[in-house]
């Protein structure tokens, strides 16, 4: 059975809270991301996701500095166990309308996300 913590990305790119949205969207097209965690002080307190920026693209024509990550995070990031089954994580993920899981950290190891994207690769190696 494979599990969440088989698929995941350990130690993902993150974002502070505070950081320009113009500065997130340069992050996800370096680092080929569709999601960052949202830290304040080490902290996760959210996820930015394209979707999320998308949002922003749609109803401004511009984006300004003033534009920050907290002000289009989801503030509730859903975690789960790295040992839970991944047809858990999809059911999650179904369930919830949403592309990433932030994967709590266990004894020594980093903690992780999980996204629909890591997902669907695993998917096609299994054909």
């Amino acid at each position: 059975m494979t599990l969440v913590r088989d698929l995941m990305t350990p130690m993902p790119q993150t974002i502070g809270f505070d950081i320009s949205v113009t500065k997130a969207m340069e992050m996800m097209a370096k680092y080929a991301c569709h999601h960052l965690p949202v830290l304040e002080g080490g902290k996760l307190v959210g996820v930015l996701s394209d979707r999320d920026l998308s949002m922003i693209r749609h109803d401004s024509d511009t984006i300004t500095a003033e534009h920050l990550v907290k002000d289009l995070m989801s503030d509730s990031p859903i975690i789960i166990e790295p040992s839970a089954a991944i047809n858990t994580a999809i059911q999650t993920m179904l369930d919830n309308k949403i592309n990433s899981l932030i994967v709590r950290a266990e004894e020594n190891q980093p903690w992780g996300i999980l996204t629909s994207t890591d997902l669907l690769r695993h998917v096609v190696e299994k054909t």
